[in-house]
């Protein structure tokens, strides 16, 4: 309503009441500008709508303006402080925050190229954002946050941080960014039925399918940072992350199936109220699926802080139930296996170092199998042929060695190989072999 509109009301109003008398033309001007204000804010009001529908969902739940205080800009990043960092964060599905200090050397050179990586995600429509804090003014921030040198970065995703793995230079920051924010992680199904309908078009051969009643519910958001995080790559593609939004029922975690439906009783169901999560395992994997639920601890758990420990829908803990259930139970280490053994949580391994057609070797295998099903989820059993040649290596073993059994405990950290117990195999009773009656065999 511009200020030239208002001036000719009042004009109008005014000659409009020239024949009257002067308490009533008071009266009339009055009423007018009254009318006149009721007008201007409705207007107001409808404009501040339509520009808040033109800015994101995180910075329309707030009502934030560049104007107002809040918020500042410089270029494509966004300036944040200790007053609104919070906020921010816990507002944006993804956001990277660079930990910067003015007389930094290593942040004057980082600077254009973090501005020119901002630009580049901002005009490809990655719904990502890159913001700065300058630590010397924000001391106290940069320590809560960890920050021990510059620049130091951090990403969030749906208000949680986690480890950011990506690069400094323009192409590997915007590559990672843009992955870790891809708008293809996840497919939102309505319901279980068209989830089922998408994994039989896509021919999915493994799927990770979680029911939510709500799409910004803490758990979905955890289900959806495990899918954006989960980059492991077999034949050119990722294991399908399919999120089904229902809001009643009964949370069924196999699929097809509607909610109400009568289901046959060898049919694994999620518990009637709430979210639930299902991993439908590949054939390789030896098929079938795996209901999460508070019964799943990855290894050292109890190790962990009470609220990340009792904490059931928690990024860490659904990604290593994925990344451990989505395994074989014998794993035959190749390349195909390479990133999933890398990747996986349980970091003890049990090897048999044994080739495909000696002598024995189906025996071994066996006794192997029977023992890697009992310890599932807390030890990794592979396979290992002697063509691999870099892995034998690895655990100072040769070909000529074969066959033979070795127990791998991990280090305290990635660069510590920890302690490897070989197997003596010089004596009858510690031969290898079946329990007793297992798989109806007999064994020693």
């Amino acid at each position: 309503f511009s200020f030239s509109g208002s001036q000719s009301s009042f004009e109008a109003a005014a000659h409009g009441g020239m024949t009257r008398k002067p308490s009533n033309m008071c009266s009339w001007t009055l009423a007018s500008l009254i009318l006149l204000l009721c007008v201007s804010t409705i207007v107001a009001v409808e404009w501040d709508e339509e520009e808040d529908e033109e800015d994101g969902a995180w910075r329309r739940a707030h009502g934030l303006k560049e104007w107002d205080g809040l918020v500042a800009w410089d270029d494509d990043v966004l300036v944040l402080n200790g007053r609104n960092f919070k906020m921010v964060t816990e507002s944006a599905s993804h956001i990277l925050v660079e930990f910067y200090a003015p007389w930094c050397g290593h942040c004057k050179k980082f600077e254009p190229i973090y501005q020119r990586a901002a630009s580049h995600l901002r005009m490809n429509g990655v719904d990502a954002v890159l913001a700065k804090v300058d630590a010397t003014t924000e001391p106290k921030l940069a320590q809560e946050m960890g920050v021990a040198g510059f620049p130091s970065l951090h990403w969030f995703a749906y208000g949680e941080e986690r480890d950011y793995e990506g690069g400094r230079r323009n192409d590997s920051l915007v590559e990672w960014v843009s992955y870790h924010a891809r708008s293809d992680a996840v497919y939102k199904a309505r319901s279980c039925s068209e989830a089922e309908e998408h994994l039989l078009a896509t021919n999915a051969s493994e799927a990770v399918i979680g029911r939510f009643m709500d799409l910004n519910s803490r758990e979905a958001k955890a289900f959806m940072t495990v899918a954006e995080e989960d980059s492991i790559r077999i034949g050119g593609r990722t294991i399908s992350y399919v999120l089904v939004v229902e809001n009643y029922g009964v949370g069924v975690a196999r699929l097809p199936s509607e909610a109400g439906e009568a289901m046959p009783e060898d049919m694994v169901q999620g518990p009637p109220i709430g979210p639930s999560v299902v991993l439908r395992k590949s054939e390789e994997a030896g098929g079938g699926i795996a209901l999460y639920g508070r019964w799943y601890r990855p290894p050292n758990w109890h190790l962990t802080p009470p609220d990340l420990r009792f904490s059931l829908y928690n990024p860490i803990r659904l990604k290593a139930f994925v990344a451990t259930f989505r395994m074989p139970t014998v794993v035959p280490l190749g390349p195909r296996y390479w990133n999933k053994v890398l990747q996986s949580p349980v970091r003890n391994q049990t090897l048999l170092f044994s080739d495909e057609g000696s002598a024995g070797h189906e025996e071994r295998m066996a006794a192997f199998s029977v023992v890697a099903e009992e310890m599932f989820g807390s030890q990794l059993f592979l396979l290992i042929p002697s063509s691999l040649g870099n892995v034998l290596q690895y655990f100072g073993m040769s070909a000529d060695e074969y066959p033979a059994l070795v127990v791998a405990v991990a280090g305290s950290d990635e660069l510590d190989k920890g302690e490897m117990f070989r197997l003596d195999q010089s004596e009858d009773q510690q031969l290898l072999a079946l329990y007793p009656g297992e798989a109806g065999l007999e064994g020693e």
